[in-house]
């Protein structure tokens, strides 16, 4: 039943609804959807159930429950979209100092420089001067040529070369903005002073043919400024010359001196916007809706509005913005109060930084701000405070933050009380209004944030460890997501750099080339020698280790880190006798944990992408350790605002790059458009995801078939990255088909689409035909060269003539034996061996490869000191040490070991199944699962011969249970029913409850 206010708990309880009252609802999955009057935003809804059991006893009402819808419609929505007048990147361009020179017709063109621009802290220690110019363009004001230099050949006196960052010939491609590409423009060597007399800085242009000119514009470096928000390594102090040959001679054509920095692209701080509003006495409610680009911080009266961080979830910002709603009912007083919001960089507007690490840059949107507090106050009128060019704004001490290259802040810059009553706004500048992300056309939706927030979970403490000289380490025990935190003690404009690295090496930390790239830091400059804590609030890393640079003799310091992820309720857990199981799932869960943001990462060290081959491949792992329904359901969201009109689902979703050929296009990725929202419905009975995307499926599954030969889909990554360098792509790819279409056959059946289930069954088949008849070898009983990853693909999908299946497993089992149970394989063909070699019945083998303890293995990871899982088979730093891709095993322990799982044809856990491997020297393994009807749990124990399990079966469902037995004695308990014995184990039927069963085991071999 369920009503609405006002009198919707009074009306629930005489039993008179005034919204919904289902009725007896007659489902195998619990739950029932809502067939009711239509909701209407800011409605509280109160609703409570009662359940049936098979013999038709009827429970008691539950207690009444409550939820609260939001802004429903667009036009509830009074806010504007508003931003600091500074902060209008996307309309801005960069302004170059433009030298007026006597009209010249020339060929080359000389830059004499003898005196640098402002310096930068390159290091935290020492400023350095340089020569840095994005471009350098040559026009005729007379007829209005520009460009005139572009593509010039350029000779240098001394450059700083980094290839396609900063060159000579950078200086003429015609890219103005360093901060929107990667190409910076040139860069001198270092210097220590500005005084560039003794040998001045010289660039010649070779135009290539004699050109007419009376201008050079000059454009500055753009993508960072001075301390002082200025522009950096501009020159002061230069002659531009000209002459008909490279040798000369050259005809002086100007000599500027005292040159002034341009004005800066960027302004010199992020902006804080804040809003003063007055209330009487008697505050019933308020909620704020608020949405921000790219994220936001927002108070109330200088209180968090909530615990939520990193806000909003990362969507394709031109479709989607997710805005979320907070009751800030308590956090508002009678009186003076104030909204303060303060807004980072995020994924939206990631500035393309020259000197430390950039994964990808653009500028989706710049940072701006949506929200709109409605309050009800106690005579039932409502006050609204939206955002608009009411508002007031500043740039705050955050002076720069950058998604992968890190935040920088300046507590100097701080403004005592900005976000409470007693601050004083008057004197700062209206904030402007501005458009909504999207376009005019097609604006972005608001769109509710769907599922649980970003929060700190945990805080640890670093423990200090040797570092290098001048540097002062600490290692935090375990590698994380999240934030360093630091507090401090020292001197007035101490500049203090944390550099986060996932190991140390020469008591550094490190940063591979291989991993990051560049330096990434956050930095904190002192205000004054008060202890103070910091930690960056708009970016997040991926460390174990934090190396301090900058602290002056007698300061004090302490580190933390503070954990990160989306606070999904935990839904399972696994243990078992053996420690180094027990670690390797520690490390998988961790892996899990470090990259469960607002999209499910690849690492958060350095690329914070949400690379979708994994959402399938460990989804069981993903399920058995939290709660992924409504996450995975706004990921599948993203996948579909992400699809192209001709079919295709990118590999990265949300598409913040595109990425050239297969890096975009693969089936194995792009096919979690389809696979996740089977595995939803299979986990959760989540039916209503796949009527909802299955037109988008099939749209899908069309533009996969459109690459399809005979069967075969030949493109992609291969088994990424096996190192099996033999193993055939085509046979990765066309696994991937397969697999979609295999799966629509079965989603288009579930939704009595019978035509479409057959049209894809045959298309399946005729995919797994084509690869047998290519790949399989009948002289040897091989698969596509005989490598691991191939036949176990083959095996899972049923690439084999008829009749060799068993001698083409019995070639995979022996190569992996030979391999001293290790594996060479990718993370495409990893979960399928394991599931191969489950149902052929050779736990035993997936065991010894779970307990190997020599690099290449999960073990090997264990022993070496790996808190998480690496992304590479060694776990080593050359690559992230923070990746779950490889984590399929998990589901292992928790459906093999510890026997829990469901039964091939149940849907929504609705059959439990409890089937324990007792492998290899194993006592003792326990699971448990929070199934759709409750908690599920199997126990068990082995001492000597005595085997005993114990099995929890949630009410409304029932179990199949196998007990292993070497005798086929078995003791059960009153109820469960027998249904078939075998050799090795006797299989029971049971009801709900709590059942303890015993046998005795064969002796186990040594």
């Amino acid at each position: 039943m369920w009503g609405a206010v006002p009198g919707g708990r009074c009306r629930l309880r005489s039993g008179h609804p005034d919204l919904w009252d289902s009725g007896k609802v007659t489902s195998a999955i619990p739950g029932a959807t809502y067939a009711g009057r239509t909701l209407g935003s800011r409605t509280r809804v109160y609703w409570r159930v009662q359940v049936w059991s098979g013999a038709h006893r009827t429970s008691d009402w539950s207690a009444p429950a409550a939820f609260e819808t939001g802004l429903t419609k667009a036009t509830d929505w009074r806010a504007r979209w508003i931003t600091h007048p500074e902060w209008r990147l996307s309309e801005k361009e960069i302004e170059p100092v433009v030298v007026k020179l006597p009209r010249t017709t020339a060929r080359y063109l000389r830059l004499d420089v003898t005196r640098l621009g402002l310096p930068l802290k390159e290091s935290v220690d020492a400023r350095t001067w340089r020569l840095q110019l994005g471009e350098i363009d040559v026009r005729d004001g007379q007829t209005g040529a520009t460009g005139l230099a572009r593509g010039a050949r350029v000779t240098a006196s001394e450059t700083y070369t980094i290839r396609k960052t900063y060159e000579p010939a950078l200086a003429v491609d015609g890219l103005t903005n360093s901060s929107l590409q990667t190409a910076a423009g040139y860069s001198s060597a270092a210097h220590t002073s500005a005084d560039a007399s003794a040998t001045p800085v010289t660039l010649t242009l070779d135009l290539k043919s004699a050109e007419t000119f009376d201008q050079v514009a000059l454009y500055p470096r753009a993508d960072v400024l001075t301390d002082d928000g200025k522009v950096p390594n501009f020159p002061v102090d230069y002659a531009l010359s000209a002459a008909d040959a490279a040798t000369g001679p050259f005809t002086p054509l100007t000599q500027v001196t005292g040159q002034q920095p341009p004005k800066p692209y960027l302004p010199a701080g992020l902006p804080l916007l804040a809003d003063d509003f007055t209330l009487p006495h008697g505050i019933r409610s308020a909620r704020l809706y608020i949405a921000g680009l790219g994220i936001y911080d927002a108070t109330l009266n200088g209180e968090p509005v909530s615990d939520a961080v990193l806000e909003p979830a990362n969507t394709d910002y031109r479709d989607r913005v997710q805005y979320a709603t907070y009751d800030v009912t308590d956090r508002l007083r009678t009186g003076a109060n104030t909204l303060g919001v303060a807004l980072g960089n995020g994924m939206s507007d990631v500035v393309s930084t020259a000197d430390r690490y950039r994964k990808l840059y653009g500028n989706i949107s710049d940072p701006k701000l949506a929200a709109q507090l409605e309050i009800t106050l106690a005579d039932g009128s409502r006050r609204v405070v939206s955002s608009g060019d009411n508002w007031r704004t500043t740039l705050g001490p955050t002076t720069s933050s950058n998604w992968y290259g890190g935040e920088d802040y300046d507590a100097r810059r701080e403004i005592p009380h900005w976000n409470d009553p007693k601050g004083d706004h008057r004197t700062w500048d209206h904030a402007v209004t501005v458009a909504a992300p999207g376009t005019a056309d097609a604006p972005a939706a608001l769109s509710a944030r769907e599922t649980a927030p970003i929060r700190v979970v945990e805080t640890l403490t670093g423990k200090e460890v040797a570092g290098a000289a001048g540097s002062r380490v600490f290692d935090l025990g375990r590698n994380i997501a999240g934030w360093p935190e630091i507090t401090v003690s020292a001197t007035a404009g101490t500049e203090v750099r944390v550099y986060p690295a996932e190991s140390l090496k020469d008591g550094h930390a490190f940063q591979s080339i291989s991993n990051v790239g560049a330096p990434l830091w956050d930095s904190y400059t002192t205000r004054d020698s008060r202890t103070a804590t910091w930690h960056p609030a708009f970016s997040y890393h991926g460390f174990r280790y934090l190396e301090l640079k900058g602290l002056p003799d007698g300061a004090t310091v302490t580190v933390r880190g503070l954990v990160l992820r989306t606070d999904n309720t935990s839904a399972g857990d696994f243990t078992s006798s053996d420690p180094l199981i027990n670690g390797i799932h520690g490390i998988i869960r961790r892996a899990i944990e470090g990259n469960m943001m607002s999209v499910l990462t690849d690492c958060p060290s350095r690329e914070k992408l949400g690379w979708l081959e994994q959402d399938q491949l460990v989804f069981p792992a993903l399920a058995a350790n939290y709660d992924m329904q409504a996450y995975l359901r706004k990921i599948v969201r993203d996948m579909a605002d992400a699809q192209t009109a001709d079919g295709l689902i990118p590999s990265t979703v949300p598409e913040y790059t595109s990425l050239p050929g297969a890096y975009r296009n693969d089936s194995n990725w792009g096919g979690s458009f389809v696979l996740v929202p089977w595995q939803l419905y299979a986990t959760y009975g989540d039916r209503d995801i796949l009527r909802t995307y299955y037109p988008r499926m099939r749209q899908y599954a069309a533009f996969l078939k459109t690459q399809v030969s005979a069967g075969i889909l030949d493109y992609g990554l291969g088994d990424w990255f096996t190192p099996d360098h033999t193993f055939p792509r085509a046979v990765a790819g066309t696994y991937g088909y397969w697999r979609v279409v295999d799966a629509l056959s079965r989603i288009a059946a579930v939704l009595g689409d019978d035509t479409a289930a057959a049209d894809y069954r045959t298309e399946a088949d005729t995919s797994a035909q084509a690869l047998a008849a290519k790949y399989y070898d009948t002289a040897t009983g091989t698969f596509g060269g005989g490598g691991q990853g191939a036949e176990a693909l083959a095996l899972d999908m049923g690439a084999y003539p008829a009749g060799e299946k068993d001698r083409l497993l019995t070639h995979f089992t022996a190569s992996v034996e030979a391999a001293g149970y290790h594996v060479r394989l990718g993370e495409i063909s990893l979960p399928s061996a394991f599931r191969v070699l489950s149902s052929a019945g050779r736990d035993d083998i997936v065991y010894r490869i779970a307990t190997q303890t020599t690099s290449p293995s999960y073990g090997y990871q264990v022993l070496a000191g790996n808190t998480t899982l690496g992304e590479s088979w060694d776990g080593g730093p050359s690559q992230s040490q923070n990746h779950f891709m490889l984590g399929a095993i998990d589901s292992w322990f928790t459906s093999r070991i510890a026997g829990l799982g469901q039964t091939t044809d149940s849907v929504g856990y609705r059959e439990l199944l409890a089937d324990p491997a007792v492998e290899g020297d194993l006592t003792s393994a326990s699971a448990s699962y929070r199934t759709p009807y409750g908690l599920g749990r199997t126990d068990w124990t082995r001492t000597g011969d005595t085997f005993r399990l114990t099995v929890d079966v949630p009410a409304g469902s029932t179990a199949e249970i196998h007990v292993p037995a070497g005798d086929g004695n078995v003791t059960a308990p009153t109820g469960a029913r027998p249904l078939r014995t075998t050799p090795t184990e006797t299989v029971y039927e049971t009801g709900s409850g709590h059942w303890t069963f015993r046998s005795t085991l064969p002796p186990t071999t040594p």
